[in-house]
């Protein structure tokens, strides 16, 4: 597996609020004195109002003069670094309302979702590696950071947090260790900034993207609609079918399918919650049973399905053995689709043994099955 300093497009995310100097600082560890170096294709910046317009005027400058991004390029001799105010990223609402720092319990939520989609964002490209650096703004805004890595973070993503030793530490005009120390006048003393140490601490987590439902890698889910929803794949299985309104709930979560689709999955559950045996399809007439279920989703079906019912007056086992096969495997790529394949797999029709025949049947418990408009 490839380390994230071999990847062509290398991603440096920082969380700040109005101390832009945590941005320069992970920058010169990352790049000048990490081993093996992470030199940043790309440099990004999720802050507040308030915190990007210092993070503009600090690291970009203002007019001609440059700002102390530019001053660490031409220190080091970085001339690919991307970064300009494009890549300072405001929280905002959904109707584009930036948030300040002083909102902090009202925009709560509009902070976790807006960090979360930046992070799954910067996680899309299989290949880029992000590091994300959350040592600054609001401890929830770090906290959010830390837990849309942990959704979304692949492999070779990093998480980190930087610590500058005192009196350096939040020091309006210390930035980063210049090649040449610089005099720096704090109170009534003065201190060179080639004593100042720069700590990266890299932080373990739990990469939860390989157990996330692949639906909410799309970015339709806010962060707590995404945390509601994994929470529920922690409790035991439940199928909901509403026969009426054509609608199949597993773990609360809908997974649309067709009627011929969802009327194959109503009659396995109804086989299952009626006590009926598994499904031997070499020795069992089932096809007709299949269509009464049928005419239950599709009310005036005469004529719709006509191989379903050519097979039922032909009762060939093998093309009935062939039909349900093509059907179960249809339904199973429609429950991993919206799921993925490890949180489908409790709700697909397993194979098991019966009498020494191979036989299937729904895995989920019949009574934790719920199926309403019979």
């Amino acid at each position: 597996m490839k380390e994230p300093h071999q990847f062509s497009r290398r991603i440096l995310l920082v969380i700040i609020g109005k101390t832009p100097q945590i941005f320069t600082e992970t920058l010169y560890k990352l790049s000048v004195k990490n081993t093996p170096l992470f030199i940043p294709t790309e440099t990004h910046i999720i802050t507040t109002k308030e915190g990007a317009r210092s993070a503009n005027l600090a690291l970009l400058g203002v007019g001609k003069r440059h700002g102390e991004f530019h001053r660490f390029c031409a220190d080091f001799g970085f001339t690919d670094i991307r970064f300009d105010s494009e890549h300072i990223h405001i929280i905002a609402d959904t109707e584009g309302q930036f948030i300040d720092d002083n909102q902090s319990t009202a925009h709560n939520k509009v902070a976790s979702d807006f960090i979360t989609d930046k992070v799954r964002e910067f996680t899309l490209d299989d290949n880029s590696a992000l590091h994300l650096s959350l040592a600054g703004g609001r401890k929830t805004m770090s906290f959010y950071a830390g837990y849309a890595l942990s959704l979304y973070g692949r492999m070779q993503d990093r998480l980190s947090h930087v610590l500058v030793n005192e009196p350096f530490q939040n020091n309006p005009d210390f930035f980063y260790p210049r090649p040449k120390p610089k005099r720096i006048e704090i109170g009534n003393t003065y201190y060179s900034t080639d004593e100042a140490k720069i700590i990266l601490s890299d932080i373990p987590y739990v990469r939860m993207r390989y157990q996330v439902p692949e639906g909410l890698l799309n970015g339709n889910a806010g962060f707590q609609a995404t945390v509601d929803i994994i929470q529920r794949f922690a409790q035991p299985e439940t199928i909901e079918i509403d026969i009426v309104q054509k609608r199949l709930m597993l773990n609360g979560i809908e997974v649309p399918m067709p009627n011929a689709d969802l009327a194959f999955y109503l009659w396995m559950c109804e086989r299952k919650k009626s006590g009926e045996p598994p499904l031997i399809p070499d020795e069992d007439a089932f096809v007709p049973d299949y269509l009464k279920v049928y005419g239950k989703i599709v009310s005036d079906w005469s004529g719709m399905y006509e191989r379903a019912e050519e097979i039922a007056k032909n009762r060939d086992v093998d093309e009935q053995k062939n039909w349900f096969q093509q059907r179960k495997s249809k339904v199973k790529k429609r429950i991993e689709t919206v799921l993925g394949e490890r949180a489908a797999k409790p709700f697909l029709i397993q194979t098991i043994e019966r009498n020494g025949e191979v036989a299937y049947e729904v895995g989920v418990s019949a009574e934790t099955m719920k199926i309403q408009g019979r």
